[in-house]
């Protein structure tokens, strides 16, 4: 075989190899991983736990669980529904402020600031 047409097929199956864990993942146009940083204080939290969606229908509820507390406690995240979608049944660190539930009801809610991907499971931290 030509040496050329080798190499050329070499660097196809580079490229198709590169290419497929970023196709699985099925990431939307111009979601960002991690849209920026938060650094906890000045009315910023750092919540670690595992993300889940709750509801049906077009516009569900993403809730991410903080094992780290006893009991573990829960926060509506308020962020990029798609990048929440992804990331449903995942570890993620979620940085932001957080707004108390109104009337003493439900649950406080996370404006996600800065997201980071820590597990593709949920885990439970002590």
């Amino acid at each position: 075989m030509d040496k050329r047409l080798r190499v050329a097929l070499y660097a196809a199956a580079w490229a198709a190899l590169i290419a497929l864990p970023a196709a699985q993942q099925g990431l939307p146009k111009g979601t960002q991983q991690n849209p920026g940083t938060v650094k906890a204080g000045n009315g910023n939290y750092i919540v670690l736990g595992c993300v889940s969606r709750e509801g049906q229908g077009s516009s569900p509820t993403y809730v991410i669980t903080d094992s780290r507390a006893t009991p573990p406690q829960q926060f509506r995240v308020d962020g990029d529904a798609d990048l929440l979608r992804i990331h449903n049944g995942h570890t993620l660190e979620i940085g932001g402020a957080i707004t108390p539930a109104s009337g003493g009801r439900g649950m406080p809610t996370l404006k996600a600031q800065a997201v980071t991907y820590i597990s593709p499971t949920c885990v439970k931290f002590k």
